[in-house]
Order: structure tokens, then C-alpha cells, then sequence
């Protein structure tokens, strides 16, 4: 079958384009273009993904990748804390929360371990717990449900007493996404700047 393109040359201020197949209808044509045109917004959209970038919160210690900057914001959950909300989707959020209040971290990170162990943490599942650590200061990570459709993994990494928790929800049974996970992995520890 062979293939006719058919360009009317446009001037500035025109935005139609006309494409025609040899024994093609239009609307079969306007299927080609609009695939055409999905090609290319996802080759630009991968482009935007490279264009991540690191952002270094030095007052609190820490750093991360993402694809825009971070919202900075008074936690309303913890009010003495800041959280550090990424937002890919409605459905697709990070969020890494700095309690300014230093805690005991074995005391704390023993309560949520057995906590989650035993079932006291309420909708927490026992079977995602497992330790981790970032620079050899330890940590904890598990997941629980926020409701019957959202699921929450939650990481805690405690460096002298100061508490980082990381968030990423999902929904249901699907993993984090791509990016979401490529968020919490690319969470580094810098020098806490003088205040």
C-alpha cells in the first residue's frame, strides 16, 4: 500500500495540518497523526525525566533528587516537624517529614519495630518490616494501609537522635512508581548547615 503525504505549507498564524493516505479516510489519517503526535510528547516527556536534579536542604541535613523542587511545609501532622512533599500524580506523592525534636533513636525505632511485629501499629503489615540504615545510623522501613485502596511505605532513619521519615504511597497492590522510588533511593545525608 502505498503511502501520500500531503502538507499544505502553513503560515504563522495557521495551526491545521492537512495528511492524507492514498485510500485512507481522514478519519483513519487523524489516527496516524495522533499517534505521530503521542510519539513525540513521549520522547519529550523522557526528556523531562533526565532533567532531575538534586536539591540540598543543608538546614535539615539531608539531600534528594527529583524531577521539580520539593514543597517545603509545616507538617500538620507533626507541627514540629517540616515536610518535604514531592507531587508526581494526585495518586503519586512523596514526602519526607524532619521532626525538629530530638528523640532516643533505639527507644523510638524498637517502639515502631515491635509495634509493627506485634500488630499494635494499627493496619501496619508485619511481613513488609525490614532494617535499613543510611551511613551506618539505622533505620527501619514497613508499610501499612492508609485505607482499602492506598497502601504506605514508610522509612525511619534516625542520625543522632534527628528523625528522617520518608513516605510513599500507592494504590492497592501495585509497587511505587518508577520515580517514586527513585526519589526515596536518591535521599543522601549532608552536613547539617550552622543555624
Amino acid at each position: 500500500m502505498a503511502v501520500r503525504w500531503t502538507f499544505r505549507r502553513l503560515s504563522l498564524f495557521e495551526t491545521s495540518r492537512r495528511v492524507t493516505f492514498a485510500g485512507m479516510k481522514s478519519g483513519r489519517a487523524a489516527i496516524v497523526v495522533a499517534l505521530w503526535f503521542s510519539a513525540i510528547s513521549v520522547l519529550a516527556s523522557s526528556q523531562a525525566r533526565k532533567a532531575w536534579k538534586e536539591y540540598v536542604y543543608a538546614q535539615d541535613g539531608f539531600a534528594l533528587r527529583a524531577p521539580h523542587d520539593p514543597d517545603a511545609h509545616v507538617d500538620a501532622a507533626l507541627p514540629d516537624s517540616t515536610a518535604y512533599t514531592v507531587r508526581l500524580s494526585p495518586d503519586d506523592v512523596i514526602t519526607i517529614r524532619v521532626p525538629h525534636e530530638k528523640r532516643d533513636c533505639n527507644a523510638v525505632l524498637g517502639k515502631l519495630r515491635d509495634g509493627v511485629r506485634n500488630g499494635k501499629m494499627q493496619k501496619s503489615r508485619a511481613s513488609s518490616l525490614k532494617e535499613v540504615s543510611i551511613s551506618g545510623h539505622p533505620g527501619l522501613e514497613y508499610e501499612w494501609n492508609v485505607s482499602p485502596s492506598t497502601v504506605t511505605r514508610e522509612r525511619y532513619y534516625c542520625v543522632n537522635g534527628q528523625f528522617y521519615i520518608l513516605s510513599g504511597s500507592r494504590s492497592g497492590d501495585r509497587p511505587l512508581s518508577v520515580e517514586a522510588t527513585r526519589i526515596l533511593e536518591s535521599f543522601r545525608l549532608v552536613a547539617k548547615a550552622s543555624k
